[in-house]
């Protein structure tokens, strides 16, 4: 096991889910470590984020596999951190019923436990849903993190382990000295580091670029709309073809068109698309009176052909990247992965795919 007297000085730049997990992961194994933001934890991507666990995409077998891999240590995480906030109480799916059965089949043959039930069944486990399929797909290993709190409790439990944070201080560049990493340059002055991460969700090519390397990324926007708090509808999330929703701990609940929110444009047209959200949550859970309480519109972080970016950053020893979309699903394996490359000098292995030198 590494020490913190013996493993490199690490600096990671964002304390967004993914930031926050690899300081936590890093911290466990002794490591110095310091994480740097301008802002606060989760005041991004990860805070507007619907923040479903979960194991899509099966027609990727192996980005599936990583998905999958990534539940399984969130099971892990709750277990080990007190009071994290992270609930797995499962999810059901109907998006696209013509190929419901397919989706069901191949996610349960790649280990997601998932299964078709009727909508005799779903009336049973969730009475709350005004009207049910026909039929929809139980997965019961998927779950949600509380996208206000997950960074900052990960952050908390990492801090407990020795890490530091900055907050507030704006990253001017990245030192290095004959192509070796040197630290991160900050408003606040230098982050001395034998190893940095940029963990910076969007923020991210605009770093790279200043040590040379490409990084192209997508920044769709997404509305996520919250409603006042309601009594305890059900612990699962519901998806479809027309609304993606679950409940917080709080009563509120979260919801969109899909799980990466709405696309707007407007003011007039994010208040339609709120009003049309609430009205379609309304229809679902029958006789339960929802408010709309606040409403978000967030950037995300998505490199440009969909996968995450991350491991070592071509041609600067000692630097390395992980930033991506579904970043709360993925950060548990991330951390775990780019931890070991950071203090063990491990090959990319699993990650090898995703490295950034695939944009030239």
């Amino acid at each position: 096991m590494n020490t913190a007297s013996t493993s490199p000085r690490i600096a990671i730049i964002g304390s967004g889910i993914i930031g926050a997990a690899l300081a936590y992961a890093l911290a466990k194994r002794g490591a110095s470590v310091t994480v740097v933001d301008e802002g606060v934890p989760a005041n991004r991507a990860t805070g507007g984020s619907f923040a479903w666990i979960n194991a899509h995409r099966p027609e990727d077998a192996e980005y599936f596999a990583l998905r999958l891999e990534s539940m399984r240590l969130w099971q892990g995480l709750v277990a080990e951190i007190d009071g994290l906030p992270v609930r797995l109480g499962g999810a059901l799916n109907w998006e696209g019923p013509e190929r419901i059965e397919a989706v069901a089949k191949a996610l349960d043959e790649g280990g997601n436990t998932a299964r078709l039930v009727s909508r005799a069944r779903i009336r049973e486990m969730e009475p709350a849903l005004a009207a049910p399929p026909e039929v929809a797909i139980d997965a019961p290993l998927e779950g949600v993190a509380d996208p206000d709190r997950i960074a900052e409790a990960l952050l908390i439990a990492a801090a407990a382990l020795g890490a530091e944070m900055r907050a507030g201080v704006r990253v001017t560049g990245i030192s290095e000295v004959n192509g070796r990493v040197t630290g991160v340059e900050t408003s606040g002055g230098p982050v001395e580091a034998e190893r940095v991460v940029v963990a910076a969700g969007r923020a991210t090519p605009g770093i790279l670029a200043g040590v040379g390397v490409r990084l192209p990324m997508k920044t769709p926007l997404g509305l996520l709309m919250r409603t006042t708090p309601v009594p305890r509808l059900s612990e699962r999330i519901f998806t479809s073809d027309a609304l993606h929703v679950w409940q917080m701990d709080d009563g509120r609940l979260i919801l969109g068109e899909d799980f990466g929110g709405s696309d707007v444009g407007s003011e007039a047209e994010r208040a339609e698309v709120e009003a049309r959200v609430i009205g379609r949550a309304q229809t679902a859970f029958a006789g339960v009176p929802l408010m709309l309480d606040a409403s978000t519109v967030t950037a995300r972080p998505v490199p440009e052909d969909g996968y995450p970016a991350v491991g070592r950053v071509p041609g600067l020893d000692g630097l390395f990247v992980a930033t991506m979309h579904s970043g709360v699903t993925l950060a548990p394996v991330m951390a775990r992965e780019v931890a070991s490359m950071v203090l063990d000098d491990a090959d990319a292995g699993v990650l090898a795919r995703y490295g950034v030198e695939r944009f030239g």
